[in-house]
């Protein structure tokens, strides 16, 4: 393809469509074949595919133009064809950009679809419990299960973030029709106050992206009730409030939205992957009622056997009092067997075992075929006394026993079925295990999806997922899940949207000056940590004033009028370029100081910061660092006051404006020497730097500069990093040692921290 962005793209698609073609059936290959090749074709910007494949494989694709590759016969492999789209598309690029877009996402899913409709593979021996274990081990992230799951969260968040920008463009578009646009923020306040008094401001936090980890968590608590309508409150208290003009950004919200997709589609696959169906709590306390129900002291039995297992890990206290009152009585005379190997246990039967008194032998045959370690196998262990736990497995999953028990005296024991299990509460870790899925890989994939739909950058937003949710235990195929959650997610909003950088794309990302022009971008990292560290005092400087506004008696759900009163007077100030308007703003940075021409006094005029957006002033230094410091005084009392949104865009818009004043500052100073390179160049070098610096995602931004760019700026990575690596050490650790006395590992901790507590 064209562009750098879409030829990725295509690469990952293949690369997914390629990996589900391993666990498809037969029937299913020759259709995901061809869905493959029509991938690499979908995607706008391109005019064919060379394939390498013998020609009789070739030709089992019907339907596909194959023809000569345009290419020397040097340059191309023997046995190559040529793929090209139908030709009406070729004539007409607006329909390939539109249609086949959608045409490309919609056959991504069902290509997923259809592949994870099958099992994996088992081989022929081992039984069903090394099956499963085979395709716990093998299958991790890219278990049919799995990818079905990350396809849904993908196209799901997509969807999503489409309905919440186009709410967003929307109350932009009223603005434009108001008398004074510029007035907007406080409608959007009011409404935000509104929503507040309504459905209170505190409980919205349980929709967070540490909420949702907690609530997947083992032993996490239950999400609230009515979470679904909490979360979309969320999502409409963020859209009003950036269609509204306040001065956040959009990823945050839309990285939470993508969280609650991923949490809510998790909840469904859970239930549709659990080895049992839905059971009635009141039907379980009535199987419980027809034994013997347990006393004190073999509750304490059970509760002490419990509380070392790992099978209520995830549940809470009260599920765990519901779950011993399900027990029944078991009683045994010596020889009899209380289970034998290879027996499947219905979900009505007895599964999970505690003693109270006794004792028992486990016996385990190696192989079935041969009994010369006697009738029921090797004796691999005994129990005696009370408080022992057996059967786990049976109530985790639909598997035979692994072993057999004999009483090899007088027994009393305590049994719950697997339905009473799961009445009480224990599904997460059997649905868990069924997916293949962490907890943290779930809200991952669904933070990287919305991150990616957000901002059409799909890279940008697996890291995002790395850096910010942090997944603990993950391997390397979880992150071929989050992968296809994110590209998914950007195909479906491209294909509604229209898609494309970002960034202007007539302006000129390229690194000019070489080795020595290093130190320029060095300075520009160092001035950037500097800056960043004063926007977090000047962040505490307005969280103090609004606290001490409340503690005047101002109620909480009015203090989102604060931060809208300080957008409004800081727009007033400059033509209302700190409002949120998507990258309008920023490219306006791009487009209006690329040109430097004359001395330094043209450079200290404030002139070009009062004007109308409309004007064709260029903007200067000094009307660059004023317009800097009008979007962190905003932003800081946007966040200090309640509304909703991120940090992510305001602070790349910052870093814009500090980068472009150096890079018109540096060329002033070269007089115009081919050593420095253009100003776009140190502006973007300047916004990923400030993100870094901001927000504590390094590697994001380096990424994120160069999709936003459209991979034109590719080529100041280098310039990227050494300004990231600087302003990050600056801002995160020695001026926090300098001034505040923090030591390095608690300062290390705390820019750990701060990407996780922005979302």
């Amino acid at each position: 393809g064209q562009g750098w962005q879409n030829g990725f793209l295509k690469l990952q698609l293949v690369r997914s469509v390629l990996a589900l073609h391993m666990t498809a059936g037969r029937c299913l290959r020759r259709s995901l074949a061809r869905s493959t090749v029509l991938l690499c074709l979908l995607l706008p910007g391109g005019d064919g595919l060379e394939v390498r494949a013998p020609a009789a494989q070739l030709q089992g694709i019907s339907g596909i133009d194959f023809r000569t590759p345009p290419i020397s016969a040097s340059g191309s492999a023997a046995g190559a064809r040529w793929l090209q789209p139908p030709h009406e598309f070729r004539q007409q690029p607006e329909a390939q950009d539109v249609s086949w877009r959608k045409t490309g996402a919609l056959l991504a899913g069902l290509a997923t679809f259809s592949a994870a409709l099958r099992r994996p593979n088992r081989g022929r021996g081992g039984g069903r419990i090394a099956a499963a274990a085979s395709a716990g081990s093998s299958a991790g992230g890219e278990g049919p299960i799995a990818l079905l799951t990350s396809a849904a969260i993908g196209i799901s968040t997509g969807l999503f973030v489409v309905g919440f920008e186009e709410v967003i463009h929307t109350l932009e578009h009223l603005r434009e029709e108001l008398p004074l646009p510029i007035l907007s923020p406080l409608l959007g306040a009011a409404v935000v106050c509104a929503i507040f008094t309504i459905a209170g401001s505190g409980g919205l936090k349980c929709v967070d992206i540490k909420s949702l980890k907690s609530y997947l968590a083992p032993g996490g608590e239950k999400p609230p009730e009515k979470w679904p309508l909490r979360a979309g409150t969320n999502a409409l208290l963020a859209a009003v409030t950036l269609g509204s003009g306040a001065s956040l950004g959009p990823e945050a919200p839309a990285a939470v939205l993508g969280a609650n997709a991923a949490f809510a589609v998790f909840q469904l696959f859970a239930q549709l992957a659990a080895p049992s169906p839905a059971v009635d709590v009141a039907a379980a306390e009535a199987g419980a009622a027809a034994g013997a129900a347990p006393d004190a002291e073999a509750r304490q039995f059970i509760d002490t056997a419990l509380s070392g297992s790992k099978i209520v890990a995830d549940m809470s206290s009260g599920e765990i009092d519901m779950l011993e009152k399900f027990f029944r009585k078991v009683e045994l005379r010596m020889g009899d067997v209380l289970m034998n190997q290879g027996d499947d246990v219905r979900d009505d039967e007895p599964g999970l075992y505690v003693t109270q008194g006794g004792e028992l032998d486990v016996f385990v045959k190696v192989d079935t075929d041969k009994d010369e370690a006697g009738q029921y196998g090797k004796k691999v262990a005994s129990y005696s006394g009370g408080g022992k736990l057996l059967g786990e497995l049976a109530v985790l999953f639909r598997a035979p026993r692994a072993a057999s028990v004999v009483a090899t005296s007088d027994c009393v024991l305590w049994s719950v079925d697997r339905s009473s299990f799961r009445a009480a509460g224990g599904r997460s870790q059997g649905a868990m295990k069924s997916l293949y899925m962490s907890p943290d890989s779930v809200v991952a994939s669904g933070a990287a999806a919305g991150v990616a739909a957000g901002f059409n950058a799909p890279i940008a937003g697996i890291f995002f997922a790395s850096e910010v949710v942090r997944p603990k235990d993950e391997n390397r195929l979880d992150l071929t899940t989050r992968l296809l959650a994110a590209a998914l997610s950007a195909a479906v909003v491209s294909s509604f949207t229209g898609g494309g950088p970002a960034f202007l794309q007539n302006v000129d990302f390229n690194w000019r000056g070489g080795n020595l022009e290093l130190a320029n971008f060095a300075l520009l990292g160092i001035v950037v940590g500097f800056v960043s560290y004063a926007n977090s005092r000047v962040a505490a400087f307005a969280q103090s004033s609004v606290a001490s506004i409340k503690e005047q008696g101002v109620p909480q759900n009015l203090l989102p009028f604060v931060g809208a009163i300080v957008t409004v007077i800081v727009s007033l100030c400059c033509s209302g370029r700190v409002q949120f308007d998507g990258f309008g703003a920023l490219n306006e940075v791009l487009s209006k100081s690329k040109d430097v021409a004359g001395g330094l006094a043209g450079e200290l005029s404030f002139q070009p910061l009062f004007e109308s957006r409309d004007a064709g002033l260029t903007f200067t230094v000094v009307s660059l660092l004023g317009l800097m410091l009008s979007k962190i005084f905003a932003t800081a009392f946007c966040q200090a006051s309640g509304l909703v949104g991120g940090a992510f865009a305001p602070a790349l818009f910052t870093g814009a404006c500090l980068g472009a004043a150096f890079g018109r500052l540096a060329a002033v100073l070269a007089g115009g020497a081919a050593l420095v390179s253009t100003t776009s160049t140190y502006t973007v070098v300047g916004a990923s730097s400030m993100l870094a610096a901001n927000c504590g995602v390094p590697v994001t931004s380096v990424v994120l500069a160069v999709e936003l760019a459209g991979g034109s700026s590719y080529e100041a990575t280098l310039p990227l990093i050494i300004g990231i690596a600087l302003a990050t050490y600056i801002s995160s650790v020695l001026l926090p040692g300098l001034f505040e006395g923090v030591s390095r590992e608690d300062s290390l901790k705390r820019y750990e921290q701060q990407a996780e507590d922005l979302v």
